[in-house]
């Protein structure tokens, strides 16, 4: 249940301010689809999810969410079910800056929910969200990863509280930073809605199908090269194997063209499948699946996909990075794997042809996700937040 703030002045650090102003203010660099001028929509990313989440979550404590995002192309103030969502324009040499200046005229508390790699200034009545790693990039080079480390210390010296999703970014800040509280970094993996996401009993499978499933936006990130490398072997070496692919896209990038035109032509295309899917009916996909792929080659979380495909009792091969490494226990609901086409694709030929141990896997799968429960992560949000108001020296 939603809880009223009752914090006594004298038990501050900053003594007491009236929030005046219930709305509170998330700054993203995504949320809405500006990527392909979709306002319609929100984009089909983990960081739009948790967005969407969070929101819940501040509207249960009786305050009002609103927010802010890069809107590339243009600028914008629409509604996404009930929520005011504002977009400003920017050309990409602009976009730190304009991101910088969301936080001008806000009344409360602002959620930095991206950025904390980029230089800025921050409120010293922010908190911020990292979602992830994602300057592990395979050929950044060091000079940039260092500053980078700055950057971030940087926000440390200026917000009191700093989230993170993974203990891959706990484990960084606390080597290569200086914390300035004892309590600055929290810790809370991401969620899964169990009820929703939860296993079926599939029909009887005459024809002996097995569907593996790549549920990842299309994007060299994420791992879809070394994916169609993997196909493309076990296409032609198992009949019965199809494979989906379950992922938003951003309309004209290389990759996804690359993707399109190697879809388009494939021998054997009458057993792919590409679909898009929204926050919901996703599910399906899942629950119709027998292996799930996570290859991430750089910049992850603790990911939703992995989550959802841990829900509904699935056997999982995934890249052994980021926060990845805090979901699966190798052997026991998974396997990891160095982010290769060929690891990924050994694993897949091991499990395809043995669904004993795609059964043992998807047990144990379900097992794990109720760690992960949203209500868990929705109750652990209500608290950080109430901290954080406290910290900083707000009431209202």
């Amino acid at each position: 249940m939603a809880r009223k703030l009752e914090i006594h002045p004298s038990e501050m650090e900053n003594g007491g301010r009236l929030l005046m102003s219930k709305q509170i203010r998330i700054l993203t660099h995504s949320f809405l689809d500006a990527y392909n001028n979709r306002l319609d929509r929100v984009f089909g990313g983990g960081l739009e999810r948790y967005i969407v989440d969070l929101c819940h979550v501040i509207t249960r404590m009786g305050l009002a969410p609103e927010v802010h995002q890069l809107g590339y192309k243009q600028s914008f103030s629409v509604e996404m079910d009930g929520i005011p969502v504002h977009g400003y324009s920017c050309e990409e040499q602009d976009r730190t800056n304009v991101f910088q200046g969301m936080a001008t005229g806000a009344n409360a508390p602002v959620i930095y929910a991206s950025f904390i790699w980029k230089p800025m200034q921050y409120r010293s009545d922010g908190l911020i969200i990292s979602h992830g790693i994602n300057w592990d990039h395979p050929l950044d080079n060091v000079e940039n990863k260092k500053m980078i480390g700055k950057a971030i210390q940087g926000a440390l010296d200026q917000v009191r509280t700093v989230v993170s999703v993974d203990t891959h970014f706990l484990s960084f800040t606390r080597t290569v930073c200086n914390l300035k509280y004892p309590d600055q970094m929290e810790f809370l993996p991401n969620f899964v809605d169990t009820r929703h996401f939860h296993p079926i009993r599939k029909k009887n499978n005459e024809n002996g199908r097995v569907r593996i499933l790549f549920p990842r936006r299309i994007s060299w990130e994420r791992g879809v090269i070394p994916m169609m490398v993997a196909v493309d072997d076990l296409l032609t070496n198992y009949p019965f194997l199809e494979v989906e692919f379950a992922g938003d896209f951003q309309e004209g990038e290389l990759v996804h063209r690359a993707f399109s035109r190697w879809f388009s032509v494939h021998p054997h295309q009458d057993r792919l499948r590409k679909m898009t899917y929204n926050f919901h009916d996703v599910a399906k996909a899942y629950q119709e699946a027998d292996i799930v792929v996570i290859p991430t080659i750089f910049s992850e979380g603790t990911s939703f996909s992995c989550l959802e495909a841990l829900s509904t009792g699935k056997a999982i091969v995934a890249s052994n990075v980021g926060g990845l490494n805090d979901l699966i226990l190798q052997g026991y609901n998974g396997y990891l794997v160095n982010p290769h086409a060929d690891e990924i694709t050994d694993v897949l030929r091991f499990l395809v042809t043995d669904t004993e141990e795609c059964k043992r896997l998807g047990k144990n799968a379900r097992r794990t996700s109720l760690v992960f429960d949203r209500k868990r992560w929705m109750n652990k949000w209500e608290k950080i937040l109430y901290r954080h108001f406290h910290n900083v020296g707000y009431t209202w």
